[in-house]
């Protein structure tokens, strides 16, 4: 890999996110208990951002982005789509209550692989250190009062909520970090989808199988 810029100085800082997007069907169904939430337990942040499983969420300049486009790239074309099975709701208490992830053994062995080859371009910027989702779990509400939480996670710890879709991509968005903090954040946008196909991974397999039997 070329080195990466250094001229951070006139450099824009960006969050970005790495997602998994549920679809249309599962996003509706998440969307309508999200916006539940901000209506009876006046959680406003809850239905701001539309229902996405984190993969991993850091800090980094817009002069790496061409980088890291390339990086992700090259790695989805290794990626199997993936199943992703929710049921049941978790928390993190007393600030966050979230849809759980029953087979998130293979989400994060996906993370850890991206972890490896991500390394060298998805560094702690400004004391920001980059976040690998050891747990993966898609969040209703975050950020909650002790108040908001006591009157929300009684009410929907038994609660019963089953959905799956199929992970075929993952997609990347970011904001840009202001330099004040009375500015408000900004909205994310997108900056690139990218489609699991395995080609490469089918690749390898078949030219293993080619030498084996040359």
């Amino acid at each position: 890999m070329d080195s990466l810029p250094t001229n951070k100085e006139n450099d824009l800082l960006y969050q970005y996110l790495l997602v998994f997007s549920p679809d249309e069907k599962v996003n509706a169904d998440i969307l309508a208990i999200k916006k539940e939430y901000r209506d009876k337990y006046d959680c406003k942040k809850s239905a701001h951002l539309k229902p996405h499983l984190t993969l991993i969420n850091f800090h980094q300049f817009q002069s790496v982005e061409i980088y890291l486009i390339k990086t992700l790239e090259k790695l989805s074309r290794s990626i199997f789509p993936i199943p992703v099975n929710l049921c049941g709701f978790g928390q993190y208490p007393p600030h966050t209550i979230y849809i759980k992830v029953i087979n998130g053994v293979q989400i994060s062995e996906l993370v850890k692989t991206m972890r490896s080859k991500l390394k060298p371009i998805i560094t702690t910027i400004e004391k920001n250190k980059p976040v690998y989702m050891s747990d993966p779990h898609l969040t209703i509400a975050r950020g909650m009062s002790e108040q908001q939480f006591n009157q929300a996670w009684p009410e929907w710890k038994q609660q019963e909520f089953k959905a799956s879709f199929n992970a075929s991509g993952m997609l990347l968005i970011k904001r840009r970090i202001n330099k004040t903090d009375a500015q408000p954040p900004e909205n994310y946008q997108v900056v690139k989808y990218f489609q699991f196909t395995g080609t490469a991974h089918h690749l390898e397999q078949l030219n293993l199988f080619e030498a084996a039997h040359g």
